[in-house]
């Protein structure tokens, strides 16, 4: 026992010492360091530091003082860079204030160096484009990755920064303001790992991998508000057929001068998202996209509203951006028209009002020649396959060619707000060609044209007032009060022909042993009905006289229903049946 605690108390004699000396050490270079950096060997290293940074001349205004003991940090003020030749495209800058954080082992060595800067409030001015512009954050991560290929400095961060773009040779400048660039440097040779962060109101970027060469590649994290432009132009590139709204995206990005790609790519568009892989590449005259994504639900309607956009350019009248030799080239290169080649499939398809789904879609487009061929759709109950096609030789016009089978024919009804109530498994097959309206009005029924049939291949039923009148109309009856509504056929065919003037109907059935024939034209825009449904009977009718030898006559009963008011509203009447041999 009396040997434990003889060696507890020498334990604790050595700790107490050690503390001493530390403390002594401290209270020397406390007292040392000020003496220090007031001499020019601080200020001297400060400059080269930001020198080397820079490429160009750097003098510090103001005052160099300490700016934390804890950090072990310095502050220089009123820091002038009177050019800056290794931060291309920055011409010359001004900063607040540059707090540099000291390398403890080069103090203790008998150097001076810092692993940090934290730059206050810069004001850079960049060098005028003579060509197209760039987005203000793609100029921001063009100057970035200027730093990663060219910057001594391990880490800095850019607090408040500020810079002015002209875009022209001529043309005025312009303030662009971010609350925060940062650059985190983990390597020293050229093939160096980084870590990048841009923020400024309604946008948030950060990244974290390495450059390789003329790649970069790593993961990738973006954040962007509905009204920030660089979400309107990142999404025409990325995702044109989405609207520009806020969005959030992640992956693993691999950046070229000519391609970009993303791989295990999430994105979000508020409510809805999507996975898969994207590829953007531009070295070609055009920028072409290609990749797949699964969406929870596949909004749909930007596609249709910006064709209907009253004077929307055609895509090729965009002008493209020149390509300077830098990584912003590939981003900048996207503001122009892209062609696309992209598999789409989700859970749900919207369409302005109209929602169904799954659905498994290839949008194509081709120099503003845009064809999404629909692979699959759940529809009503039954499958559908389709392509819809937008012409830029005809603009406003979207053409719609398909077939959907085993259609719940009430729903469909239903959904596109028939006059009648109608029962069974139901085939549709369309070919139409629909002009667009102005922005935001729906689709110009009463202007579209082309053809469509619809088929009830295994029966089917009219309900309701329309299903009793058929009834009572075919039996050559009045109408009964208390009748049955529902009139069974067992097949049924429906051709139309859709013009400017209205839809003209072609009718055939069979109910009973009836046939049903009519022609109906239903006006528009009025929707005014007007035409005939026929039925008739053939019956072989056998003669007992004769001596024993029989001659059948041909007794034909015949029904004529005559239908007027509107599709709203249509009004049957039957006529008196009628004998003919």
């Amino acid at each position: 026992m009396y040997q434990i605690t003889q060696k507890v108390r020498y334990v604790l004699k050595m700790l107490a010492a050690a503390a001493l000396c530390a403390g002594l050490v401290l209270i020397l270079f406390a007292a040392a360091l000020p003496r220090f950096l007031d001499g020019d060997v601080a200020r001297k290293s400060v400059v080269k530091a930001l020198s080397a940074w820079s490429g160009g001349k750097v003098t510090l205004e103001g005052q160099l003082r300490i700016a934390s003991f804890a950090t072990l940090s310095v502050e220089a003020s009123d820091v002038r860079f009177h050019d800056a030749p290794g931060l291309d495209p920055v011409q010359r800058g001004h900063a607040e204030a540059v707090t540099a954080v000291v390398n403890l082992p080069s103090l203790l060595l008998g150097n001076l160096e810092y692993r940090k800067f934290v730059v206050s409030s810069p004001r850079f001015v960049l060098r005028r484009d003579e060509g197209g512009r760039a987005t203000d954050e793609l100029a921001a991560a063009r100057l970035a990755l200027t730093l990663v290929e060219r910057s001594t400095l391990p880490d800095i961060e850019l607090r408040d920064p500020v810079f002015y773009i002209a875009d022209r040779a001529l043309g005025p400048y312009r303030r662009v303001a971010f609350e925060r660039i940062g650059l985190k440097r983990r390597g020293r040779s050229g093939d160096a790992d980084f870590a990048l962060g841009i923020r400024k109101p309604g946008f948030d970027l950060a990244f974290r991998g390495e450059r390789n060469g003329q790649s970069v590649s790593g993961q990738f994290r973006l954040a962007a508000t509905g009204d920030h432009p660089f979400a309107t132009h990142l999404l025409s590139a990325l995702t044109p057929w989405e609207a520009a709204g806020g969005f959030a995206l992640k992956g693993d990005l691999t950046w070229s001068r000519e391609r970009v790609s993303l791989d295990n790519a999430s994105f979000s568009f508020g409510a809805r998202t999507a996975t898969g892989v994207l590829a953007l590449d531009v070295s070609g005259d055009r920028a072409r996209l290609e990749g797949t994504l699964a969406y929870d639900t596949l909004d749909v309607t930007p596609i249709l509203t910006a064709a209907r956009e009253p004077g929307a350019a055609s895509p090729d009248a965009v002008e493209p951006d020149r390509s300077p030799d830098d990584f912003s080239s590939t981003a900048a290169n996207a503001a122009r028209a892209v062609d696309l080649d992209i598999r789409l499939s989700a859970d749900r398809l919207r369409a302005g009002e109209f929602e169904a789904g799954p659905v498994a879609l290839a949008v194509t487009a081709r120099r503003g020649h845009l064809s999404v061929d629909v692979a699959e759709l759940a529809l009503f109950g039954g499958n559908a396959v389709a392509r819809v096609e937008i012409d830029p030789t005809r603009p406003g016009a979207m053409f719609l060619t398909g077939t959907a089978k085993r259609l719940d024919a009430g729903a469909l009804a239903t959904a596109l707000q028939l006059p009648l109530s109608v029962r069974g498994p139901a085939t549709v097959r369309l070919g139409l060609n629909f002009p667009l309206g102005g922005q935001g009005a729906p689709l110009e029924t009463g202007a579209a044209s082309g053809s469509f049939a619809l088929l009830f291949p295994l029966g089917g039923s009219v309900d309701g007032v329309a299903g009793r009148t058929l009834g009572a109309a075919v039996a050559g009856s009045d109408v009964p009060a208390g009748g049955s509504e529902r009139f069974p056929f067992a097949a049924a065919r429906i051709d139309g022909k859709l013009s400017g003037g209205g839809v003209d109907l072609d009718v055939q059935g069979r109910h009973k042993g009836q046939s049903i024939e009519g022609k109906l034209r239903i006006a528009l825009p009025d929707a005014a009905v007007s035409g005939t449904l026929a039925t008739r009977r053939d019956e072989q009718a056998a003669s007992a006289s004769g001596g024993g030898s029989k001659s059948g006559v041909a007794a034909s009963f015949s029904t004529k229903l005559v239908l007027s008011g509107t599709a709203e509203a249509p009004v049957l009447s039957p006529n008196e049946p009628s004998l003919s041999n």
